[in-house]
């Protein structure tokens, strides 16, 4: 069903496809309300396994993907919900209608669009649980249409007083969010489990190899060496200990990449 979605769709089947629960619940059981395979793919779509919920989570655009990447970082976060349907539907076609702004349509059809937000967070605070609405943008795609989208998201969820965010690439960590794809295939690569080496052994040792003059594949190179691994499951046990937050490794402060320096934190 979910693969229909990219067609020109009647109200009738819009109806099915929120009755058989795309874009509600929460979980591993949550279905987003858009997945990767129902959009056109311009190469910027992507799919990851989150250890927060321990489902696929479907991205439509890179910014949507590098904001999961931060928020799994963050030890707060209990549940991430890409995609989530604005339900019910008639709800932001009256907000639409207050405004008097038209609201979103299917292409090529008179159907209303189920409006979605890019990310719902459950965040963990000390005193209870937190929602928090992220819509995700680029600030050369807030033209004044868009705006009008957005106005009517931000109501919905103001009528509920749940924070609302838009985040556009001046607003989130993006040395943060870059360096945590660096790392992003230790979130799928079973081969550090499968190594027998824990990762924070791994990253001490790397650490210890450290030296201002040598760059990340030399120390990785040297590290998986002295452990007797490949380099491949050197990356893997090293990106664990990344986002396990036992690595020294600082991604905040410089871009990593295969030649460059690696910069460690004082803790």
């Amino acid at each position: 069903m979910a693969g229909t979605k990219a067609r020109n769709p009647s109200p009738e089947v819009v109806e099915r496809w929120i009755n058989a629960g795309f874009g509600q619940g929460s979980g591993l059981a949550y279905k987003p309300f858009m997945f990767v395979r129902d959009v056109p793919s311009m190469g910027a779509s992507s799919t990851v396994k989150s250890w927060a919920t321990g489902r696929n989570h479907h991205y439509l655009s890179r910014q949507e993907f590098k904001v999961h990447l931060v928020a799994e970082y963050s030890p707060s976060i209990l549940d991430i919900r890409e995609q989530f349907a604005l339900l019910p539907w008639n709800e932001t076609q009256e907000i639409a209608r207050k405004l008097g702004i038209k609201h979103p349509r299917y292409p090529g059809t008179a159907t209303p669009t189920v409006i979605t937000t890019d990310l719902l967070l459950t965040m963990k605070r000390p005193d209870g649980l937190e929602l928090i609405a992220v819509s995700v943008k680029l600030t050369k795609d807030l033209e004044p249409r868009a705006l009008e989208k957005l106005l009517i998201e931000r109501l919905y969820w103001n009528r509920r007083g749940i924070r609302w965010i838009l985040a556009t690439e001046k607003n989130i960590p993006n040395v943060r969010a870059e360096n945590l794809q660096f790392f992003e295939m230790a979130l799928n690569d079973d081969r550090a489990q499968k190594s027998g080496v824990d990762p924070a052994h791994f990253s001490r040792q790397f650490e210890a190899n450290h030296t201002p003059n040598r760059c990340f594949n030399e120390v990785l190179g040297k590290t998986s060496r002295d452990l007797s691994l490949d380099i491949q499951t050197g990356h893997a046990l090293l990106g664990t200990a990344v986002w396990k937050r036992t690595s020294r490794i600082d991604i905040d402060t410089a871009l990593l990449d295969h030649r460059s320096p690696v910069v460690l934190s004082s803790r």
